[in-house]
């Protein structure tokens, strides 16, 4: 009897093992007749090597060298990641970067060297097999993906948002960073749309660094725009909470893409028909350590847990 039941479940082992086996012969699917690639198929450039452009930067490591294993490490005052890196990889050494999340008032804050990880300071002498960071301030925004993005207004003539999914609108108000109310103007009817693939950090109930700054920039290129298209997706009109979800177009440019990229906030596109736009955008934002990515809002206080 004993027998009997261990060869059962040997025989069930062997069953289970053939049902998740991996190495089953593949089913032969049926060929596929040729397709032409679309003509305006679109592939997100995802090269963030720009970053660390030197251009024309030279720069005599010479001084520097102590010896085969030992380096003196120099002043980098001024000096952006470009030119850091064009001098440390110069010089042999072991060394990543890191932001220093420090309160930027301009431009010319953006990619500064700040300091080096303690204990070290420009001219200590260390080992090349030492490693260390170097801290710079936050980067700017120079990669314009709305730039590549473009509405066709033929498709929105005499079209309605309500009734056709795609029309021209008015403003009526801007509520936060991804929400407003519009007036189709075909129907008249008032209605609330939430922006499709993103969010914002709060400004109205609940205060968050970056809010009040992401509203703020929403509310004037909607109210500065000459005409504003809505866009839905076929399959994705609406929210549980009833309010419309779309792409905002202002002057023919994608407001949705634009706050993406100017970093005030991350992005979910994974079933958006311009998911490419999308994650090229946010990778782009996301290595700049703009706004949304860690920058310290110098609008916001952060122990009151709101704005100044």
């Amino acid at each position: 009897m004993k027998c009997k039941k261990i060869l059962i479940i040997i025989l069930l082992v062997l069953t289970c093992g053939n049902l998740f086996s991996c190495d089953k012969e593949p089913q032969k699917e049926k060929p596929k007749e040729h397709e032409e690639p679309l003509e305006d198929a679109y592939k997100a450039d995802l090269d963030v090597s720009y970053i660390y452009d030197a251009k024309d930067f030279t720069y005599d490591v010479t001084p520097l060298i102590v010896n085969d294993s030992e380096v003196t490490l120099p002043d980098l005052t001024g000096l952006g990641r470009g030119e850091i890196k064009y001098i440390m990889d110069k010089l042999g050494v072991k060394y990543s970067f890191q932001f220093d999340f420090t309160i930027i008032t301009s431009d010319d804050e953006l990619n500064k060297f700040t300091r080096y990880s303690d204990p070290y300071k420009a001219g200590d002498v260390v080992s090349k097999d030492k490693f260390f960071y170097v801290f710079t301030t936050v980067l700017p925004i120079t990669h314009k993906v709305s730039d590549k993005l473009t509405l066709d207004m033929n498709k929105c003539v005499g079209k309605s948002f309500i009734n056709d999914g795609v029309g021209l609108v008015t403003l009526i108000r801007a509520i936060d960073g991804d929400t407003a109310w519009f007036k189709d103007t075909i129907t008249n009817e008032e209605f609330k749309v939430r922006f499709l693939c993103i969010n914002t950090t709060e400004s109205t109930m609940k205060h968050d660094p970056w809010g009040k700054a992401a509203s703020n920039y929403t509310a004037k290129l909607l109210k500065d725009a000459n005409f504003i298209v809505i866009e839905s997706e076929p399959d994705n009109r609406m929210d549980i909470y009833g309010r419309y979800l779309g792409y905002v177009w202002i002057d023919g440019k994608l407001l949705n893409l634009m706050l993406v990229e100017e970093a005030y906030t991350t992005s979910g596109s994974a079933n958006s028909k311009y998911e490419e736009y999308f994650q090229e955008a946010r990778i782009h934002a996301q290595i700049t350590g703009r706004r949304y990515y860690g920058e310290i809002d110098h609008d916001y206080d952060y122990e009151e847990g709101d704005y100044k």
